[in-house]
């Protein structure tokens, strides 16, 4: 499988590299060398990262499969012939009950209806999958289903960031626990769905970024553990693809879960903030949600590049290349100026987008 490989658009930048140092090897012999060992770099690079596993009689769970990414990944993966235990917040949603009809042609697509903050839940998806499993085992989890929640530290009553925390964090971590045996059993992968957020904390969405900082120190740590096992563990960070997740359901969800928030604010919280200030941060966000992604198939190509690669990476960020020099910008720079060039940016956003 690997030689077919060679062919592939990774190996592009060998071929380049070899025709360049044929070029200039009469001139300048030195550069000539550099080139050629860059290209044979460049090869056993591709052909390192093209070694595959064999998806057939492998197994592999995913939760939030209702909708966005965990059903489309759940449809990819199936069709790769991997045996897929999708888990459903609600068995009879739309989505699960596609995912139910293709299970009923080829009996290799399960619909478990899981809360994953919910052990009594969890322990029965563990028993219907290790009744249900191929003959190679589980080979992957994908800790993908999530919560979202919008509002300033301060608005948010510790009951919300308890419920995003049960989702994002805790659920990741209860359903991680109860599967890991079967994992280790068969040396397989964890993928984490963290977010850009998990490396970059932004204002309004304070909550949900504390649970993927949270999620991707859980992931480190379990990488670490798990090199003894052989067990890879790889994050998904998405950038902005609100669009096509569902955590919001678009600009009216968005409107909706921010103005609740404000209206039961106390009066005297209410008039320190200023209602200026947030149709100010309601309004960004409604930018933000319009310049979302609409187009999820890199994030899906990474979710099962991290299942089907013999050498999958630690991380995916997945973002556009904006998103990520602004996030490494303020990963790497000063804090002073990040924090006044993140102002400067939202300004010119709203005086763009009035």
């Amino acid at each position: 499988m690997g030689y077919l490989k060679v062919l592939k658009w990774q190996f592009l930048p060998a071929v380049i590299c070899f025709n360049l140092a044929y070029l200039i090897s009469y001139v300048f012999p030195l550069w000539c060398f550099a080139l050629v060992l860059t290209g044979f770099a460049q090869m056993f690079y591709g052909y390192y990262n093209s070694i595959s596993i064999k998806p057939k009689g492998r197994a592999v769970l995913i939760t939030g499969c209702d909708s966005g990414f965990g059903h489309q990944l759940a449809e990819k993966l199936h069709s790769m012939d991997f045996t897929v235990f999708a888990c459903c917040l609600d068995e009879k949603s739309y989505g699960a009950l596609g995912l139910q009809s293709i299970g009923n042609e080829t009996g290799r697509l399960h619909v478990i209806e899981m809360d994953v903050t919910n052990q009594e839940d969890v322990d029965r998806a563990r028993a219907y999958v290790e009744r249900h499993l191929p003959k190679l085992g589980l080979w992957g989890v994908v800790n993908n289903a999530g919560r979202y929640i919008v509002g300033f530290l301060e608005w948010l009553p510790i009951e919300d960031y308890k419920a995003v925390a049960s989702v994002n964090l805790f659920g990741t971590i209860r359903v991680t626990k109860a599967f890991l045996p079967l994992i280790r059993k068969s040396q397989g992968r964890i993928v984490n769905v963290s977010s850009v957020l998990g490396r970059v904390a932004d204002p309004f969405l304070g909550a949900y970024s504390i649970t993927k900082f949270a999620l991707e120190a859980f992931s480190d740590i379990l990488r670490f553990e798990m090199i003894p096992f052989k067990v890879k563990v790889s994050m998904i960070e998405p950038g902005n693809f609100l669009a096509v997740t569902n955590v919001i359901s678009g600009k009216e969800g968005l409107n909706a879960m921010a103005n609740e928030k404000w209206d039961r604010l106390d009066e005297s919280v209410k008039k320190d903030y200023g209602k200026a200030n947030f149709d100010r941060q309601l309004r960004i966000g409604e930018i933000l949600m319009k310049f979302s992604e609409r187009d999820s198939g890199s994030v899906i190509t990474a979710m099962t590049d991290a299942l089907y690669r013999e050498h999958p990476k630690n991380r995916y960020l997945e973002a556009t290349l904006l998103d990520k020099f602004m996030t490494y910008s303020i990963q790497f720079l000063p804090t002073r100026l990040t924090d006044r060039l993140r102002l400067s940016f939202q300004s010119q956003l709203i005086n763009l987008y009035r």
